[in-house]
């Protein structure tokens, strides 16, 4: 909420096994935007997301809520998952 202008932003693939999204991440949805709600993932990972980062693709789908993303994440047939 305190960026004003979307090129302060920055856009990034994140790659990450799917059992560790299963395991590790948290989404909610705020403001019409999915978003990192919790991300607890081992030292091995390191900090891969934070508390409100925007999810806008999972393996280059566009999901439309947090339940369509879960779904997505859950049909993955790859080992890793791009967000």
């Amino acid at each position: 909420s305190q960026v004003t202008n979307e090129t302060q932003l920055q856009k990034l693939d994140i790659f990450i096994p799917l059992l560790d999204i299963n395991s590790y991440l948290k989404l909610t949805e705020a403001s019409g935007h999915i978003c990192v709600s919790h991300w607890v993932g081992p030292c091995r990972l390191g900090c891969l997301f934070n508390h409100g980062d925007h999810i806008v693709a999972v393996n280059d789908l566009q999901p439309q809520d947090v339940e369509e993303a879960y779904f997505f994440i859950s049909r993955s047939t790859r080992k890793e998952v791009r967000l």
